[in-house]
């Protein structure tokens, strides 16, 4: 009984690390921008998310994806994106573009001073992000995404 028992226990202990493994998803879409300078497309937890909202945070500090605009991708106006490896959970996607170059969020009385936008609806103001809004819960692939700044 013993014998028999082992290999279906080692048989089950491998089916539940592949589900496991299988909750890894891919986030997937395009940004449209107006301004020259590089755009960073960031997925935060709310607790990264509490980070960037802090005026000057420095994006090197970022796990973003970073598009570095050339002539042509200017002219386009816009840029696709995909993320892949993401495990389940709640997040936010937000999109910002370093207009100065100088490498950090950049504020003016307590509001974001370039241009950025998000996955879900921003606030009636639409200078503030609020996590309540933006937030999401991922649990399967979300291609299709237009994100507009």
């Amino acid at each position: 009984m013993f014998k028999r028992l082992v290999p279906l226990f080692i048989s089950l202990c491998l089916l539940l690390g592949v589900a496991y493994a299988g909750e890894n998803y891919t986030l997937s879409g395009d940004v449209t921008f107006q301004h020259d300078g590089d755009i960073y497309i960031c997925v935060f937890t709310k607790e990264e998310f509490r980070d960037f909202v802090v005026p000057n945070y420095d994006l090197s500090q970022l796990r973003c994806k970073v598009i570095k605009l050339n002539s042509d991708l200017k002219r386009e106006g816009e840029v696709s994106f995909r993320l892949d490896g993401i495990p389940k959970g709640t997040y936010c996607i937000i999109t910002y573009q370093d207009v100065n170059k100088n490498g950090k969020v950049d504020f003016v009385n307590l509001l974001i001073d370039e241009p950025f936008g998000s996955y879900r609806e921003l606030s009636p103001a639409r200078n503030i992000l609020e996590w309540k809004l933006i937030r999401f819960d991922l649990e399967k692939d979300i291609t299709g995404i237009e994100i507009h700044m």
